[in-house]
C-alpha cells in the first residue's frame, strides 16, 4: 500500500475484503490492525497456490479464485511480467509509456462475480467486514458498484486510483469520488505517483467525524 501510517483513522476494526489479492502481501498488516477475518479475491489461478500458502497461518483468511465486477461474469485477464502486479482485464494505456519494462505477456480466461451476489450465495455476513481494499488495475469503480447499496456497510475503502487512462477505459479518481460521495464517503488521504496512478483512503463521514 502506497499510503502508510493511517491507523489513526481506523477506530473500528472488523474484517477486511481484499479484491485483487495477488499473493496476499498485506496479510500481516490486517492481522496487526485487528482485521482478523479477511476475504481474498484473486482471479489469476497461477497465483492461488502461493496466496493460499501465504495466508494459511490465519484461520479466518479465506481465498476465492475469481474476480469481482458489477456487470461481467467472464473476462480475459492480461497477465503482466511484474509478478502479475499490473495484470488487468483492460489493455495498457499510459502505463506502457511510463513503465516500458512492464508488458502483458499472456492471457487467462477468468471468472467474475458481483460482491452482493457473493454474500447472497455463500451466506456470509457482510456486516462482519468493514474495510474494503481494491487493487484491480483500472476497474475499481466496477468493484465498488458490485456491492450495490451494501457499500454503505463499509467504514473504510482503500483503493487504487488513476487520474488518466493508465489502462484503457479505467475508472478515474473523479468518478470514484462522485460515486462514493453519494454513499457518504469522503476521501481523506491521497498519494499519486508521477505516472498518474496511486492510492486513496475513503472513510464513511460519520466514522471520520468520530476519529478525533
Amino acid at each position: 500500500m502506497l499510503i502508510q501510517n493511517f491507523e489513526q483513522y481506523l477506530n473500528k476494526a472488523k474484517g477486511a475484503i481484499h479484491v485483487g489479492a495477488n499473493i496476499g502481501e498485506e496479510r500481516h498488516w490486517y492481522d496487526s490492525h485487528g482485521f482478523s477475518k479477511v476475504l481474498w479475491f484473486e482471479p489469476n489461478r497461477e497465483l492461488i497456490p502461493i496466496l493460499e500458502d501465504n495466508v494459511k497461518e490465519y484461520e479466518d483468511h479465506l481465498v476465492f479464485a475469481f474476480g469481482i465486477h458489477d456487470t461481467l461474469t467472464k473476462a480475459t485477464l492480461h497477465i503482466a511480467n511484474n509478478n502479475g502486479q499490473s495484470s488487468s482485464i483492460l489493455k495498457l494505456g499510459t502505463h506502457a509509456k511510463n513503465h516500458p519494462d512492464v508488458v502483458h505477456i499472456k492471457d487467462q480466461q477468468i471468472q467474475l462475480m458481483r460482491l452482493d451476489t457473493f454474500f447472497k450465495k455463500t451466506g456470509k455476513k457482510i456486516t462482519d467486514y468493514n474495510f474494503l481494499n481494491i487493487d484491480v488495475e483500472g476497474v475499481e469503480l466496477n468493484v465498488i458498484k458490485s456491492f450495490g447499496d451494501h457499500i454503505s456497510l463499509m467504514d473504510y475503502i482503500y483503493v487504487e486510483i488513476h487520474t488518466e487512462e493508465v489502462y484503457e477505459g479505467n475508472s478515474l479518481l473523479t468518478d470514484v469520488d462522485d460515486y462514493l460521495l453519494s454513499y457518504n464517503f469522503i476521501r481523506i488521504l491521497t498519494k499519486i505517483t508521477k505516472a498518474n496512478w496511486g492510492d486513496a483512503l475513503y472513510i464513511k463521514r460519520n466514522q471520520y467525524e468520530t476519529s478525533f
